[in-house]
């Protein structure tokens, strides 16, 4: 052998012990038992997840979740100097958004046109005119987008889903496909919750019964003036009905207020009544319940679930932008020792703001506040510096992990809502796995069969290069932490039969240098001199399509796209040097007169 033919066979099992080393892990976790799967280790785990080909939704299974924002609750942050007007526009502005396929902010035109609604009153920060204000909103809507889109990704890139799939979808939606997730509770809840931190001042026990002296007078009259339109209706007295003032709702548990799970709703009804909401910003003030229900044995030796009530400050001490990390840990002290809490570690600014915070309000209580929900309400006994805070009060190892990871991550700028969730089964997945390999064998043992028959014994040398071809685009997936669909599987199909092509172009070549007369080592250089310009061309507009397919298209259509451009340049390598190589190096050990082919 000389040189020439030593460099380039070391080239080719170079390359070739180059695929089989990447395609080696995801060999040896596919032939292992459920039972040892399960009793890998986290490194074996962590190993074989990272080095092997990687599986989408179709085919392993998980969860699909598209996400809508909710763009009016995005305008009525960004407003101003809002009134009556300005929230009656928005509460028709909502209905009609949800029954209307028109774009958002042409029906925002036209509801402020038809309200006669000034612009420039509520978003004057936004531009003097109403073409100017919209456009402005309309940048803010795709910063929103862009800005939910990068939170969720981290997000679920710390929940530890491989591959995951978060992709925009028209003006205001997200895409979510989570390969290998089942639990789609705990998925819901890490793609929709907000993260909003606050700390809060609880207010004290005065303020408290003042303010619910005030709520009962006012829901007294409400009762009132309800009871008496009802009389005039129907000539009759319903003053019993609706006795029960806002303090009646109110369970005392301690030093705290509590309301019952079954009197939720009754007492969001009278918080939401609008003198009760004016009272309550004039003074400042806020109820919410804590995040979980806690049960309470009542006067009557019955168990009750409860939720604890909290009179807080509306306006936050404090908010979740200051947070550098959070991690979950247990606590290791105290009643709550072998709990699960949250530690929370702030940016310089925020440390100072929180030993300003902590300073100033020695002796009271403050409030972490968590999506509208309180966790706890600690006293402050001293000024803390440092900005370290540990959240306590979760319902499990879980929930505080999840927590972590949405403060970390950052809490999004608007609310988004689920409007279609899919969940796709593993074993259907592994159903499809199953029958894309056994088309994919079958098809690859037919074309075989028929390229062997048809050319004889260079039709060996072509399967051998077909075969290659799949193990050395297997391998580059794996090496790439690609990830393969079901039309990935389409894919691997296509490039079998873009292989066998190539080689037939090459072969036919050949037969005809042989038939004008050509020896066998000349028919061969002719052959492939011809034929190389026609398999680049036919190659280059197919790498252009999945180029195209993969800048433009979906998960599984860039799950095609990416085979199906890694198999043009594979098949290519594969029909063009290594049968090349083949033909050369028999060629060059004896005189052939004649080519089997």
């Amino acid at each position: 052998m000389n040189n020439t033919l030593r460099t380039r066979l070391l080239s080719i099992l170079f390359i070739f012990g180059l695929g089989i080393y990447a395609l080696l892990p995801s060999i040896r976790y596919q032939l292992l038992s459920d039972d040892a799967k399960n009793n890998l280790s986290q490194d074996e785990l962590t190993y074989f997840e990272s080095k092997s080909i990687k599986q989408g939704l179709d085919l392993k299974g998980g969860i699909y979740i598209v996400l809508e924002v909710d763009l009016p609750q995005l305008i009525n942050t960004l407003a101003k100097n809002k009134d009556k007007k300005f929230d009656k526009f928005l509460e028709e502005l909502s209905k009609d958004y949800k029954n209307n396929s028109t774009d958002f902010f042409t029906l925002f035109e036209e509801k402020a046109l038809e309200k006669d609604l000034k612009l420039p009153k509520y978003f004057i920060s936004y531009g003097k005119t109403k073409d100017q204000i919209i456009e402005q909103l309309n940048l803010e809507s795709a910063d929103s987008i862009n800005r939910i889109i990068e939170i969720i990704q981290n997000r679920v890139d710390q929940f530890g889903v491989a591959e995951p799939t978060v992709q925009k979808q028209g003006n205001n939606r997200v895409i979510v496909e989570l390969a290998g997730v089942q639990d789609s509770e705990r998925a819901r809840d890490l793609l929709q919750s907000t993260a909003l931190l606050e700390l809060m001042i609880v207010k004290d026990i005065e303020s408290t019964n003042t303010i619910v002296r005030q709520i009962d007078n006012l829901a007294a009259m409400n009762i009132e003036k309800t009871n008496d339109d009802v009389d005039q209706l129907f000539d009759t007295n319903n003053s019993d009905e609706n006795g029960l003032g806002f303090s009646s709702l109110l369970i005392a548990v301690g030093s705290d207020l509590a309301i019952s799970t079954s009197n939720l709703s009754k007492l969001q009804n009278i918080l939401n009544q609008d003198n009760v909401k004016q009272v309550l910003d004039a003074t400042g003030s806020l109820f919410l319940t804590g995040n979980s229900a806690i049960t309470l044995i009542n006067d009557f030796g019955e168990e009750e679930e409860i939720y604890l009530l909290y009179h807080l400050v509306d306006n936050a001490e404090l908010t979740g932008g200051v947070i550098e990390d959070a991690q979950m840990r247990l606590s290791q002290s105290g009643v709550s020792a072998g709990q699960a809490t949250v530690q929370v570690e702030m940016s310089n600014e925020g440390s100072r703001e929180w030993a300003r915070i902590t300073g100033s309000n020695i002796n009271k209580r403050i409030a972490i506040v968590l999506d509208k929900k309180v966790h706890m309400a600690p006293v402050i006994r001293s000024q803390i510096f440092g900005g370290g805070t540990v959240i306590e009060g979760m319902d499990s190892i879980q929930e505080a992990e999840d927590i972590a990871i949405v403060l970390r991550a950052g809490s999004l700028p608007v609310p988004v809502t689920i409007q279609e969730e899919r969940t796709v089964g593993a074993s259907l997945g592994a159903d499809s796995v199953s029958k894309g390999t056994y088309s994919m064998l079958v098809g690859l043992f037919i074309v075989i069969l028929f390229i062997i028959f048809y050319y004889k014994l260079s039709g060996f040398i072509a399967s051998f290069a077909v075969i290659w071809t799949l193990i050395l685009l297997l391998g580059i997936l794996a090496l790439l932490g690609a990830t393969l669909t079901l039309p990935g599987i389409a894919g691997l199909i296509l490039t079998v039969g873009m292989s066998v092509d190539a080689n037939v172009i090459i072969f036919e070549r050949i037969k005809e240098e042989l038939r004008n007369g050509k020896s066998v080592r000349s028919a061969i250089d002719a052959g492939y001199e011809r034929a190389i310009t026609t398999i680049v061309d036919a190659n280059l507009t197919t790498g252009i399509a999945a180029a195209v397919l993969y800048q433009y298209g979906s998960g599984p259509i860039k799950g095609f796209a990416t085979v199906l451009f890694w198999g043009i340049i594979v098949s290519m390598f594969t029909a063009i040097i290594v049968t090349r190589f083949i033909f050369d190096y028999v060629t060059s050990k004896r005189t052939i007169e004649e080519l089997s082919i």
